[in-house]
Formats: C-alpha cells, sequence, structure tokens
C-alpha cells in the first residue's frame, strides 16, 4: 500500500505546494522552488518524492552519482510538463465533477483491507480526505486534458495498418521455435564443489540413460526438480527462441537437431539435461495472418507517445520556465 499512499502524498503536494520545512540538500529547504512553470513552483519537496518513488524501480540499492543525476533531471522534468499540462487544462475550461472525483477516491480507499487503514496511513503521511480528494481533482484534470488533446487525436484506418505491414514485413515473422523433454537436477548457488559435481554426475547419468534408450518423459517425471515441467514428463511445450525457461539453454538447444540428446548445461539453478522433441523454422506471417487488433494497439500506443511528446514540447515553447 506505500505507493498508493506515496501517489496520493504526490498529487497533494502537486496540488498545494504543501512541504515540511526540513533541509534538503545544498541548502534548501523542502518548500524552496527547484523551479517554476509560468510562476507557479515546483518545490524540492515534490522532486524528492517523484525521485523516492523512482529509484526503487530501478531495482538498485545504490546508483552512480552520474545515474542519480540523469534520474533527478528526468523527474524534474516530468514535474514540469505535468504542471504545464495541467495550467492547460485550466485554460481550455477542462472541468472535473465532484462525483468523478468521488468514483476515484473511493477505488483508491477500496484497495485497502478497510477504512480503517485507509485512513491511519493517510494519517501516517499528514493527510486528509480533503487532502486527497484536491489532488485526485487536479489528476482528473490532466487525464482529462490528456485524452482530449492527444488520445483522442489518433484514429488509425486499416489502410494505414497494410501500409505500415508493407513497410515492415521484417517485424512480421513468427521466429524459430522448439519443444524439449527437460530434467533438472539442482543444486545450491552457493554449494561446493562436490555439490555441483555430484549433481553434474547425476545429470549426467539421466542423459546417459535416455541415449540408451530409456523413456525420456520418465525419467523427467521421477527425477526432474523443475515443479513446472515435471508434471508434464518434462515436456515443455512449443517455445520460440528467446523464450526458453533458462537462458543458457538457449544455444545448446537451438544448434542441435531433432533426436539430439543434449550433456549436462549448468544453470544458476542446478545442472539441466535434455532431449530436443521438435523443431520449427521461421516463418514470415501474411497480412490475413497478423493479429490487427494487436496491430493497431501497437500502432496506436507508438503514435500516441509520439503525439504526446509534440505536444509536451509545444506547451514547453510557449511557456515560461525557470529551473534553479
Amino acid at each position: 500500500m506505500r505507493t498508493i499512499i506515496a501517489c496520493l502524498m504526490f498529487l497533494v503536494l502537486a496540488g498545494t505546494g504543501r512541504a515540511a520545512e526540513s533541509s534538503a540538500a545544498g541548502g534548501k529547504k523542502d518548500s524552496d522552488p527547484i523551479a517554476k512553470v509560468n510562476n507557479t513552483p515546483i518545490t524540492v519537496k515534490m522532486l524528492k518524492q517523484a525521485i523516492e518513488e523512482r529509484i526503487p524501480a530501478t531495482g538498485h540499492r545504490s546508483l552512480s552519482q552520474n545515474r542519480l543525476f540523469e534520474i533527478r533531471q528526468e523527474e524534474l522534468n516530468k514535474l514540469i510538463v505535468r504542471e504545464l499540462i495541467y495550467q492547460e487544462a485550466i485554460r481550455l475550461g477542462i472541468k472535473v465533477e465532484s462525483n468523478e472525483v468521488e468514483a476515484e477516491f473511493s477505488r483508491i480507499a477500496g484497495r485497502f483491507p478497510s477504512e480503517k487503514q485507509f485512513k491511519e496511513n493517510l494519517d501516517r503521511q499528514g493527510l486528509t480526505p480533503s487532502d486527497v480528494r484536491e489532488g485526485l481533482g487536479r489528476y482528473l484534470m490532466i487525464r482529462k486534458v490528456t485524452e482530449q488533446e492527444v488520445r483522442s487525436k489518433i484514429v488509425l484506418t486499416d489502410d494505414e495498418l497494410k501500409t505500415y505491414y508493407d513497410g515492415h514485413r521484417e517485424q512480421f515473422v513468427i521466429p524459430d521455435a522448439i519443444r524439449l523433454r527437460m530434467i533438472l537436477i539442482k543444486v545450491e548457488p552457493g554449494g561446493s564443489e562436490p555439490d555441483w559435481e555430484e549433481g553434474r554426475k547425476k545429470a549426467q547419468g539421466l542423459a546417459d540413460r535416455i541415449r540408451a534408450g530409456e523413456d525420456a518423459a520418465s525419467l523427467a517425471a521421477e527425477f526432474s526438480e523443475d515443479d513446472e515441467t515435471k508434471v508434464n514428463g518434462g515436456d515443455t511445450g512449443l517455445l520460440h527462441q528467446g523464450r526458453l525457461p533458462f537462458t543458457d539453454m538457449e544455444e545448446a538447444a537451438f544448434s542441435r537437431k531433432v533426436g539430439d540428446v543434449v550433456d549436462p548445461v549448468r544453470l544458476l539453478q542446478g545442472y539441466v539435461v535434455f532431449k530436443i522433441e521438435e523443431k520449427r523454422p521461421s516463418k514470415p506471417l501474411s497480412y490475413e495472418e497478423v493479429d490487427k487488433e494487436l496491430l493497431r494497439r501497437e500502432m496506436k500506443t507508438s503514435a500516441i507517445e509520439k503525439r504526446f511528446a509534440e505536444w509536451a514540447a509545444g506547451l514547453k515553447t510557449k511557456a515560461e520556465i525557470k529551473i534553479y
């Protein structure tokens, strides 16, 4: 629930400019402006909040100073664009009704196990329901004007889909595919060399038994420690290139022919041996075989991103933006 509340906190800060008076980097207080957009401040606190939400998404506990600087610039730019869009919504007379705010408020509150826990989380952040409603009103205005000025402007015809297909046929190919019968023998990643050698010998013994004519499916059902495929006698199903369950298997699998049994391949999880059951070469898709709705969605997403970038750039050129 931390992310929900953090987002609410961000909306309130963005909407009201409220901020604590704690010290920030560079001697600035959280309430000091880090930038101004047509004389509306974006505070140190708002930028800190955005960065705190962004950094966990990188998957790194520590980042270089250069990367932190890049993230800071990216998040500051997002704050500036968001403020520009909000101001554009006001200029265009975009309205949000109270029932729309209440519906969004109820949706968010409903994601908590109870109303009590929702209120407790708000209290911990120093927020009131009124604060949240104010922030949601701002969010809904931004969403409405973006829909009006960007998303609603994108309409793709069938002819445009066909034209894109004709110009990008290399994208419409079913990649090579393979079906394996695999057996995984697990070894603890931190295990000793004797542990790993024992695992390798066990896996090698199973590969030798398959080559000698024993049924690979029966051996997989008995010995494999991969829960997902064990129940199917080690059958992976048809897998396209790049989608094998373990990356290290890729080269060993696609370089062999049907019927081959591959000796133990060391993985992080242990050793895997497998038999090639089936291979299918890549195949170009005709336009009739293309999933038109998927193509339409992907093209629309790309077109929306492009239009949004152009629209935001246009708002910037007309605005007075100061960065401190």
